[in-house]
């Protein structure tokens, strides 16, 4: 039965691909929890969790007492703010999660309502061939004549001078927002299954979005010290549909990892090697660390190393598609219940580089 659904999820990445839409997906890829994005979002394998609803839902069943965990980060400079807060609990045997995602731009300025003189592309007012010194005499527009002409087209176009008037300026927002809704089971002691359902809601100025998804997961200790993990996000494609009629689909992706435990008994620490692959079918071919153009397929890798030293002081360190990750976190007891405390840097080969806090208390 668990090689039948597989083999389902994985007919339907591969029959979803061809019609997906690149990168429109792109806000679920943040990640969740500091600890995960210090490892440089190598967390599949790991998933040992609240953010495993995240990551990998089937490791949810590795933590089965109730947890709730925040985070927050101001990505790129202050640009983008991004919260994450979760709730798990274990009910009859099974885990369950509640995850929300929102990631907010701000305000934007919308300049559409901005005057123009609508001179054409040479920025001179005038008819062919008799306007003022300057005037390019080929650029008047006609629908019969001249469809390709700029001046007096009724739009703006390149060259065109603005009239700027703030009071036109309007300001409004963009924001995406996500509720993931997880489950995993232990089906032994070795191997668990999980999904995940997602509901998401998006706005941009006036125009907003709603859409739904869904990942299936699945985890195997091979090993005390070894461990495989597998994702499927957006198995059968995730879709959005805009209130302007036009509907957005996002790729399926596979995320597979592996991770090894390596117990240092002589400093009582804990030595966790992990490293995952996001492979990707939507073509791309840039944005991406590696790609098949020919076949659609793109591969990010992910790799971390984690010191967790008397079982409450973690150091990290990790890449996230080639640009360094590193962070540390903290275990306290606070009135009976313990509290990860963790910090992630994550670094950018473009813009700035992003510090994130989360925190995770068990009840």
């Amino acid at each position: 039965m668990r090689k039948t659904l597989l083999s389902f999820a994985l007919i339907g990445v591969l029959a979803f691909s061809a019609s997906a839409d690149k990168y429109a997906g792109e806000f679920m890829y943040v990640g969740a929890g500091a600890r995960a994005l210090a490892l440089g979002s190598a967390f599949s394998a790991v998933a040992d969790d609240i953010t495993a609803g995240y990551w990998n839902p089937a490791g949810l069943v590795q933590n089965r007492s109730k947890s709730v965990a925040f985070m927050h980060s101001e990505r790129f400079g202050g640009l983008i703010s991004y919260d994450y807060l979760a709730y798990s609990q274990e009910y009859n045997g099974d885990v369950y999660a509640a995850s929300i995602f929102r990631t907010d731009a701000g305000k934007i300025a919308d300049t559409s309502n901005l005057q123009w003189y609508d001179t054409g592309s040479d920025g001179v007012f005038g008819e062919d061939g008799t306007g003022a010194p300057g005037d390019s005499g080929n650029d008047d527009y006609n629908q019969g004549s001249n469809p390709s002409g700029t001046e007096g087209n009724g739009q703006w176009d390149p060259g065109e001078e603005l009239i700027y008037d703030e009071g036109r300026i309007t300001w409004n927002s963009a924001s995406d927002n996500a509720l993931y809704l997880s489950w995993g089971r232990a089906l032994n002691e070795r191997l668990s299954v999980g999904a995940t359902s997602k509901l998401i809601y998006r706005k941009l100025m006036d125009y907003s979005a709603w859409g739904v998804g869904f990942d299936v997961a699945m985890r195997w200790n091979a090993t005390d010290a070894f461990a495989l993990g597998l994702n499927l996000q957006d198995v059968f494609g995730t879709y959005m549909f805009w209130d302007t009629g036009v509907s957005e689909s996002v790729s399926p992706t596979a995320k597979m990892g592996a991770s090894f435990v390596w117990p240092v008994s002589r400093f009582h620490s804990v030595l966790t090697f992990t490293a995952d692959g996001d492979f990707r079918f939507e073509g791309r071919e840039f944005a991406t660390q590696y790609s098949l153009p020919e076949a659609g397929i793109s591969l990010d890798t992910h790799m971390g190393i984690e010191l967790f030293v008397k079982d409450t002081v973690g150091l990290r360190i990790g890449s996230n598609e080639g640009n360094m990750t590193a962070g540390l976190g903290f275990i306290i007891g606070f009135s009976g219940h313990p509290v990860s405390i963790d910090y992630a840097w994550v670094t950018h080969d473009q813009l700035d580089s992003t510090h994130r806090i989360s925190v995770n208390v068990g009840l």
